[in-house]
């Protein structure tokens, strides 16, 4: 069928965008890393989902939901603009690990006016998303049940680290600006 094949270019697709951001984290400057299971279990689940949705489209064959898949394109495209504007902002302070650096700065402009964890909004859509796109509710479900609340522990270890690199500013910083969702003025 024509729609299989768009998913697994889709699949692939998804799968080399990651592979080429990796080249932003690699470039960074290196700091200590913390909780460095976490990011090697978030990449694992990531890998499932995206290779699960698959097996799950194909497997299960699932009539297709159009509008569900729909909103999962959306979202991926979403999640996608999010993250490299994330990536374009912090520059050489990118990494795919947690890692706070001697050098650190904290940034607070561009995406990062609005919202001081892009990255972790992006990738939270994205793994719902994804599953979407294949009509993949097991899946879905993994990203929602195991995902989100595994990336939040990483998201609290950051926090956490931010304000005993940052201090005050780092505090007003949380006060002012949403975590995952941009407040509306």
């Amino acid at each position: 069928m024509k729609r299989d094949w768009l998913l697994i270019v889709f699949l692939v697709l998804v799968f080399a965008e990651r592979v080429y951001e990796q080249r932003f984290s690699r470039a960074a400057t290196r700091g200590e890393r913390k909780i460095v299971w976490v990011m090697w279990s978030l990449h694992t689940l990531y890998l499932l989902i995206l290779a699960g949705a698959g097996v799950e489209h194909f497997v299960l064959r699932w009539p297709v939901c159009w509008p569900v898949l729909a909103a999962g394109l959306v979202g991926v495209a979403v999640a996608l603009v999010v993250r490299l504007a994330a990536i374009r902002a912090l520059g050489r302070f990118w990494s795919l690990h947690l890692e706070i650096r001697p050098d650190h700065a904290l940034v607070t402009e561009g995406i990062y006016a609005r919202l001081r964890h892009p990255a972790y909004a992006a990738i939270m859509l994205e793994v719902v998303a994804i599953p979407c796109v294949a009509n993949a509710y097991g899946m879905l479900g993994v990203g929602l049940l195991v995902y989100i609340p595994l990336l939040l522990v990483r998201w609290r270890n950051e926090e956490r680290s931010m304000v005993e690199k940052f201090g005050d500013r780092y505090v007003q910083y949380q006060r002012t600006v949403s975590a995952f969702f941009p407040r509306w003025k």
